[in-house]
């Protein structure tokens, strides 16, 4: 359960929304309260933290990182978790590289699972096996998919996740 006063850094993909509306469906493990996303850090900075410093500093970090299509080419899974890797990840490996210098004592998901997580758009969490699966190959049934990735976002949670701010990537086209 995610804790109040948490925020995340996320790039939305709108192109996956339906495909994760269908593995929740299909397993209480596939809910989540954000739309499809890749995290960029979660947690990110405490809510009381995200102030006009962090802002700007997030505004000059992302809005100048150009706008990215991706595709997803298959489902794979670890445990009980279940996710889509995005091709290429060079760029949001990178992206994900310049916010953790910029914030080094924010280590991806409190540290649970290294230094080095990769960047994921989450199916489910916490699944048995056979949940795991089933959900892998109902995923690969609706791959593969293109997704342009536009923007980031910033969120809280307060027992919901609340917008904090949108950071437009730039469109190569201007």
């Amino acid at each position: 359960m995610t804790e109040r006063g948490r925020s995340v850094l996320a790039i939305p993909v709108p192109a996956a929304d339906p495909l994760l509306a269908r593995a929740a469906e299909q397993s209480p493990g596939a809910r989540r309260g954000l739309p499809a996303h890749i995290s960029l850090l979660y947690p990110f900075l405490p809510a009381a933290e995200l102030d006009e410093t962090a802002v700007a500093t997030l505004t000059g970090l992302l809005e100048p990182q150009p706008e990215l299509q991706v595709r997803f080419d298959r489902c794979h899974h670890h445990g009980g978790f279940v996710y889509l890797r995005p091709e290429p990840p060079q760029p949001l490996i990178a992206l994900i590289a310049a916010l953790r210098r910029q914030w080094p004592g924010v280590p991806p998901y409190d540290g649970r699972f290294g230094d080095d997580v990769g960047p994921h758009l989450t199916i489910a969490i916490g699944v048995s096996p056979r949940e795991a699966a089933a959900l892998v190959r109902s995923v690969d049934a609706a791959l593969p998919m293109a997704a342009r990735l536009t923007e980031a976002w910033l969120a809280v949670f307060d027992g919901t996740w609340q917008p904090r701010g949108r950071f437009r990537f730039r469109d190569p086209a201007r």
